[in-house]
């Protein structure tokens, strides 16, 4: 008899392995049997399809099944495959303890550098103590990019600890955790604490010293009062030796602000007119009326060459119906998911109809989805079941430090568009970070346009003559495709705003580059609606 069971035990996971499909493993993340989801999970980690492999390790992440990290550690140990050891990698950082961390640092040293930033993203979404000594005592050692990603992750609903990872960071120069921690505050509007940021502004790092006096020249060109008393006293203290052009004239931009005369000096007029200024200028308006009037010939010059935006019009006209600006969400859904996963799915699912609505969101705080809501979104029920489907394998990423667990999340589909949620696969010499159009990084050209429709409600409250503007930021990933979208400016006429997403997530590109190579891009569109 014991032989026979073990006959059928054998026969039943073989079955398993013959039948699990990336479809198949992927429903299991609504499966509620604890006992099945981890033997099915178990069979598609031994899977011979490597996207199988990737969907099981990506359930056992988003499901939290810390009891198959011993099947884990084997298979990843052993994985040939780039997608799904990614997937192995992220589930070890995020579930694991301190040696999986250690043996996933060790696991991603032998793949591209995009391999570093996927476990430290994935390690950034534990606890927050947790993930920050991590970072410090394992992560920091890598070949990891994004670290200003990994701060707003960490710090995610614990702002309060900026402080505290500030200090350690100055206390060991580490001079790209400084920046990264610095842009995520910058991006969540919050000031790093005064001490700590008036003891960098005297590091003996002129790297540190420099993303100080530029975080809050960006941070303070509004309103400079509002600058702690700490930090002023500290800008305000005489300084005999020189630092390079781009601290000194950052420096004397933050003396400007609180009282000081503008005054030319050859060497500004001479920095003005680089690259490097032309970087740390892009897009700070605010900043330019601290400029003397040569200083801003200079500025005007270089913006003509370089910058579009400069020619815009200084005031709208006064037939712009205005537009409302819309506060961000709490967080970024869906996320994307290894290659082929999400065309699986909707091939599974039977979804070929559009989708446009919002759904109701909270996750955990390491942006696992606990509750969804569609009843808002417009599409029949075998898009319902995949929008579940592609949302629950998903990690939501927060906007912001201050992002809540909960809120609404924009969802738009056009039928038979791509849903460009493919992860790329890790190469070497590319970066996993999401850049923003401007300067160093090409912006994408249209390729193909489709013109959002007007209906006749929105033609008749407008009355003759107006326009109204939608602006949307949208990511354009390499491949050209509309990847994400929230409204920044709506109108006052919702089905606009419905009109205009709608025709954005149809459009496609010639991708962003960035030294050359294509990128994943935030791009600004603005969608004008007129009426004659």
């Amino acid at each position: 008899m014991r032989w026979i069971a073990f006959a059928l035990s054998c026969l039943f996971a073989g079955n398993l392995l013959a039948q699990a499909t990336p479809y198949s493993v992927a429903t299991l993340v609504r499966q509620t049997d604890e006992a099945s989801l981890i033997k099915e999970l178990t069979a598609a980690l031994r899977s011979d399809v490597p996207l199988v492999r990737a969907t099981a390790a990506r359930v056992i992440t988003v499901r939290g099944v810390t009891a198959l990290l011993p099947t884990l550690r084997e298979v990843s140990a052993a994985e040939s495959d780039a997608i799904a050891v990614r997937e192995e990698i992220r589930a070890l950082g995020l579930l694991g303890d301190d040696g999986d961390i250690a043996a996933a640092v060790q696991a991603a040293s032998r793949w591209p550098e995009g391999m570093d930033d996927a476990l430290a993203l994935a390690v950034a979404r534990r606890e927050a103590l947790n993930a920050l000594g991590a970072y410090t005592a394992k992560l920091r050692a890598t070949r990891m990019s994004n670290f200003t990603e990994l701060f707003r992750l960490a710090l995610w609903g614990h702002p309060e600890l900026a402080s505290v990872v500030g200090s350690r960071l100055l206390a060991t120069a580490d001079e790209r955790g400084w920046r990264g921690v610095l842009e995520a505050l910058e991006d969540s509007a919050i000031a790093m604490n005064a001490g700590v940021m008036a003891a960098s502004l005297a590091s003996s790092s002129e790297d540190i010293r420099s993303a100080s006096v530029w975080f809050l020249v960006r941070a303070y060109a509004l309103n400079p009062a509002a600058m702690q008393d700490l930090v002023k006293a500290k800008i305000a203290e005489a300084r005999t030796e020189r630092s390079s052009h781009r601290v000194d004239f950052g420096l004397e931009l933050l003396r400007r602000m609180l009282g000081g005369d503008k005054k030319d000096d050859p060497r500004w007029i001479e920095y003005l007119a680089t690259e490097e200024a032309d970087h740390l200028l892009a897009g700070q308006t605010a900043v330019l009326q601290y400029l003397t009037d040569e200083e801003y010939r200079v500025r005007y010059n270089r913006c003509e060459v370089q910058e579009r935006e400069c020619a815009m019009p200084a005031k709208r006209s006064r037939l712009t119906i205005p537009s409302q600006p819309i506060a961000p969400p709490a967080f970024d859904l869906p996320d994307l998911l290894p290659p082929g996963l999400a065309d699986a799915i909707m091939a599974g699912t039977k979804c070929k109809d559009s989708w446009l609505g919002v759904a109701t969101a909270a996750v955990d705080s390491a942006g696992r989805l606990t509750k969804l809501g569609l009843d808002d979104v417009q599409t029949n029920r075998f898009c319902r079941d995949a929008i579940d489907t592609l949302l629950r394998l998903s990690l939501a990423t927060n906007t912001s430090l201050r992002s809540g667990f909960g809120g609404p999340v924009l969802l738009v589909h056009p039928a038979g568009a791509p849903l460009c949620l493919d992860e790329a696969v890790p190469e070497r010499g590319t970066t996993s970070r999401l850049l923003r159009a401007g300067n160093a990084v090409e912006a994408p050209k249209v390729r193909k346009r489709v013109e959002p429709s007007f209906p006749d409600s929105a033609r008749r409250g407008m009355a003759g003559g107006r326009n109204v503007l939608v602006v949307l930021e949208c990511v354009i990933s390499k491949e050209g495709c509309v990847r994400n979208m929230r409204i920044l400016s709506q109108s006052p006429y919702p089905e606009l705003n419905g009109a205009a997403i709608m025709a954005v997530s149809q459009w496609t590109f010639t991708p962003g580059y960035s030294e050359g190579k294509p990128v994943d891009v935030i791009f600004n569109l603005t969608i004008n609606f007129k009426t004659k």
